[in-house]
């Protein structure tokens, strides 16, 4: 990778006064962290600390494919931010107060399009000519590793982008100093999404599955999230005992793939595997597969991530299996989906509308926490707090480390003990946990063509 470090002065944190250790302490109590407080520090507030209104927005800038192929996924990001906006006003977290004066929130669409350099260009405008203070969210990992470069140049903060990729890790790991205020909301394959062996193994070894043989093919968009899922991958089925093939690409709006798929015929893999954030390919790729009678277990990792993916493939999805989105496993993660159906009449893709849904409200109650939007001041509460929101436990790492690939990445753990997804199959538009074992809703059925 190119080396990208540039000299940069050692930033100093700027130590919390009285009024940000009371807000910093009331939000990490709601995490269950506020023992690290002194008895006593939260009084009364004084009369002078009551703060008053301002007519001017804090401008947040949510950034998300809201135009292009993968459209259908920024309309869900859409629908996660205002439904977290309004919950953050109903619960008197918004308007947000920024050095003892109140603001509300304005959002600011930033629309990447799927497309680096259009994205690169509209969050500079957004920065530079809307007044945006700070960025969130985002889908693509080629969009993140352009945005890394435009964020750190403005000196503004990006928390909870959704590109996985590894390389965004590496580049990190390069200058952490330099993309200290990026921060990563989705982990590394290598942590996280290419980790399918464990799981596959398991059914193996219970003979729920029973393959003819342990070769896999691998197909994945020609992307940064996707050749390092595909790295991922191949590495998590070796150590299975898989014998995975080379992977393969293919575009973003790719939608024929009955050639491939008659390769990976001809070679009898008992696996198939694919990735994509294209609306079209990925249910494409999963009508062809069932079209042509593949006799193997489909992977789709990223399908779900259609709000209308059932609509798009019907029964052809029936059978699949896939580890790319949180579940309704609590109580109030099921009424969170209850409460967005009745708002918008539809079943929420959690990944966007729900991680974004989670990450806007992080960034409001770090914003009120640290009452300011100085650049080190804030960049230090987000990396203090952790926060339980509704889909998973976010905090993020400080250095890399077994639940991180590098500084400022969301870490891994157990379901909300950190960023988590179960294993589920596909059901005639349902998806039901298969593992972990504790979570299960039903066992593992094998496709009757295997």
């Amino acid at each position: 990778m190119k080396n990208l470090k540039q000299s940069h002065t050692q930033a100093r944190f700027n130590p919390l006064n009285r009024r940000q250790i009371i807000r910093t302490a009331s939000v990490l109590g709601a995490a269950g962290t506020l023992s690290m407080y002194a008895p006593g520090v939260l009084g009364a507030r004084d009369a002078a600390d009551i703060p008053q209104d301002s007519d001017l927005p804090l401008r947040l800038g949510v950034c998300g494919p809201f135009s292009g192929p993968a459209k259908q996924t920024g309309d869900a990001i859409r629908q996660g931010v205002l439904m977290a906006l309004e919950d953050a006003r109903a619960a008197g977290e918004a308007p947000v107060t920024i050095n003892g004066v109140r603001h509300d929130v304005e959002v600011i669409w930033v629309d990447s399009q799927s497309n680096p350099k259009i994205a690169a260009k509209a969050t500079t405008e957004a920065i530079q000519q809307q007044g945006v203070k700070l960025m969130v969210g985002g889908w693509h990992s080629s969009v993140a590793l352009a945005l890394m470069d435009i964020t750190a140049d403005l000196n503004t903060i990006h928390l909870g982008h959704l590109g996985a990729s590894q390389y965004i890790a590496a580049k990190i790991n390069d200058d952490p100093q330099r993309y200290r205020g990026w921060f990563k909301g989705w982990p590394s394959p290598p942590k996280l999404a290419g980790l399918y062996g464990a799981p596959l193994k398991y059914l193996l070894e219970h003979e729920l599955w029973q393959p003819a043989n342990r070769r896999a093919a691998i197909l994945v968009e020609d992307s940064a999230f996707g050749r390092g899922w595909g790295e991922a991958l191949m590495l998590s089925l070796k150590e299975a005992g898989f014998d995975p093939l080379p992977f393969d690409t293919a575009a973003l709006d790719e939608t024929e793939f009955r050639q491939l798929i008659n390769k990976y015929k001809s070679e009898q893999v008992s696996l198939v595997a694919m990735t994509s954030t294209g609306d079209v390919a990925v249910s494409s790729f999963v009508k062809q597969f069932t079209e042509l009678g593949v006799k193997a277990l489909l992977l789709g990792h990223g399908l779900r991530w259609l709000g209308n993916w059932y609509e798009m493939t019907g029964d052809a999805a029936n059978y699949v299996v896939s580890m790319d989105s949180a579940m309704p496993i609590a109580l109030w993660q099921r009424w969170w989906v209850r409460r967005f159906k009745a708002k918008y009449g539809k079943e929420p893709t959690i990944p966007a509308a729900g991680f974004h849904y989670d990450y806007a409200r992080m960034a409001i109650k770090a914003l009120n926490t640290a009452n300011s939007l100085d650049f080190d001041t804030l960049t230090a509460i987000i990396r203090q707090i952790p926060y339980k929101g509704v889909w998973n436990y976010y905090q993020f790492s400080s250095a890399p480390g077994p639940n991180a690939l590098s500084a400022n990445e969301v870490m891994t753990g157990p379901f909300m003990k950190g960023f988590y997804l179960p294993m589920v199959q596909l059901f005639d538009g349902q998806a039901k946990i298969i593992w972990p074992i504790k979570y299960a809703e039903q066992r593992f059925r094998q496709p009757p063509w295997i």
